[in-house]
């Protein structure tokens, strides 16, 4: 991978009671092009700083698209949001499986498949894209989509460009997953992906479990163009920040 672009989500950067334009500009200058999960009051000093917000968090994490009785209710607040995404020029919005409770995952399957297909007809012209992220059953109890199993059929049988995965490394890993295996077969289908340590979730060190480096290093050049985004617990946010975009961006030089 010869090229990374690199994002940071605000619910786990952003400080309290920061200036957005001071923050955004510093996140500018550390190498960051992107910035995920903005709340909408700061849209606009992230556009300031010449920064793309990448995607927003939609609903449906625990009572989710799995449960035909709740349809409708995400239905509809996916596509007022898909409206503010479009006239923001804000490319995805990502969305969840729900928690498993009494289903089984062919039936949790099915349900997303149909409600994700039918919600792709309605969003049809407006320029966004879903984003579906899995997620592990320790930090995610009974979450449904619990390995890269479930995403990447929901993908596959989908078969649509407007439908992409958030392959978040972390979870995968700690969920029992490997992200080498079948690289090349799933990288079409996985528009962003998400880092941190498997120890704790935090800074992805270069000598942690997850070895980012190689990781980064097997992904074919020109095969894949979206972001790579940090999504850790900082214990300095700002030196976290400058810290990963200098270590990361290095990946890409060697």
């Amino acid at each position: 991978m010869k090229t990374m672009k690199l994002s940071a989500p605000d619910w786990c950067f952003f400080p309290e009671g920061a200036d957005p334009d001071t923050y955004y500009r510093k996140l500018k200058s550390m190498g960051y092009s992107g910035v995920e999960m903005v709340a909408p009051e700061r849209w606009q000093a992230a556009k300031r700083a010449g920064l793309e917000i990448v995607n927003l968090s939609g609903p449906g994490m625990t009572d989710g698209m799995n449960r035909r009785e709740n349809r409708q209710k995400l239905s509809d607040e996916i596509l007022r949001m898909t409206e503010d995404a479009s006239k923001n020029g804000i490319p995805y919005i990502i969305v969840f499986s729900g928690n498993r409770g009494e289903l089984s995952d062919r039936e949790g399957l099915e349900n997303c498949l149909e409600g994700y297909s039918a919600l792709l007809e309605r969003m049809k012209g407006s320029g966004v894209k879903l984003l579906f992220e899995m997620l592990n059953r320790f930090d995610h109890e009974d979450y449904q989509a619990d390995t890269e199993t479930f995403g990447f059929e929901l993908a596959e049988t989908l078969n649509s460009g407007d439908f992409r995965l958030l392959y978040d490394i972390y979870h995968m890993v700690r969920g029992g997953c490997d992200p080498l295996q079948d690289l090349e077969k799933k990288l079409p289908y996985i528009a962003h992906f998400h880092v941190a340590s498997l120890e704790g979730r935090k800074f992805p060190e270069p000598d942690g479990a997850i070895d980012y480096r190689a990781f980064f290093a097997a992904v074919p050049e020109g095969k894949f163009n979206g972001y790579v985004g940090m999504e850790f617990f900082p214990e300095d946010p700002e030196r976290d920040l400058a810290r990963a975009a200098e270590l990361f961006l290095s990946y890409q030089r060697n």
